[in-house]
């Protein structure tokens, strides 16, 4: 099926996408991206991931780029190299939302996820500054429908899962706002935020760390949302460092949901609230009797 005109960027607008992490959620999920994110806006693909010795997947024959982050097996050794100031003050300090994930001993992936966004805009920046438009996604997602075009004088951030701060997950943002965006851990470890960080009652996850540093540099403005027309999806061998997903999309027997919220919000802006609600129901069902 061919997109229709309205689903394809018509300006002459440079877009790179940009998919951080690793290569989760297989094929299927990276053929729906190709189709309904990367087509649509004509962009060019970026894959900024640990390092790895198998590129069989078809991410690596897409991309036009391919930048590497050491993967370490305490990602303390990534920010003694890289970061200065209290960065393991402020990120021990909030570790039981997880920010400090990837040092040490600390659950989650916090600290690892905002050490890819460091790595991106303190190494490549240059690169970012050639394309209009930035898309900085994950792998695992399975799109349903064409990703809106949007104009780039905003930053948007995908709708849901904000657990009190700002989704993580999908950003879209012109490249003039790469330092606005990107630097949460220059704020995190900025002396003059010390005090103010480690002195909250109310403790910081990943989501609330971004929504601190938008609203210190003043681009939380200039944020907004988007719906979604995509969900996490997983393998059965991909690794996590949560809960390894259990139930089946509708119409796969391979692809897991990861998260059901998202999963049915994605579903009511493809199909509407009542056919929505019951593909709902027969996801539950099916899975109910499946497990």
């Amino acid at each position: 099926m061919s997109l229709s005109s309205k689903h394809i960027q018509t300006e002459l607008i440079k877009t790179l996408v940009i998919i951080v992490g690793n290569a989760r959620g297989g094929e299927e999920a990276w053929n729906s991206m190709y189709k309904y994110l990367l087509e649509p806006f004509s962009a060019d693909l970026c894959l900024l991931f640990g390092k790895t010795n198998d590129r069989s997947s078809s991410l690596y024959k897409r991309a036009k780029y391919v930048w590497e982050v050491e993967e370490y097996v305490n990602w303390r050794v990534y920010y003694e190299k890289n970061v200065t100031g209290p960065w393991y003050e402020v990120l021990s300090y909030h570790e039981k939302y997880a920010l400090a994930g990837g040092i040490d001993n600390f659950k989650g992936s916090g600290a690892i996820c905002l050490a890819f966004r460091h790595f991106l805009k303190n190494n490549y920046k240059n690169e970012l500054l050639k394309y209009d438009r930035i898309i900085l996604t994950r792998s695992d997602y399975f799109y349903i429908d064409c990703h809106p075009i949007l104009p780039n004088n905003f930053f948007y951030i995908i709708e849901g899962e904000d657990y009190g701060g700002l989704c993580d997950r999908h950003h879209i943002f012109p490249s003039s706002m790469v330092d606005q965006v990107l630097g949460v851990i220059e704020f995190l470890v900025e002396t003059k935020n010390y005090d103010y960080l480690t002195n909250k009652k109310e403790f910081i996850n990943i989501e609330r760390s971004l929504l601190e540093t938008y609203k210190n540099n003043k681009i939380i403005d200039k944020i907004k949302r988007i719906k979604q027309t995509q969900f996490c999806v997983a393998l059965s061998t991909d690794q996590t460092r949560w809960k390894k997903a259990d139930r089946y999309m509708l119409g796969s027997n391979t692809l897991l949901i990861k998260y059901e919220e998202e999963y049915y919000r994605a579903l009511r802006n493809k199909y509407g609230l009542i056919i929505g609600l019951i593909l709902r129901y027969i996801f539950h069902f099916k899975n109910k009797y499946l497990n």
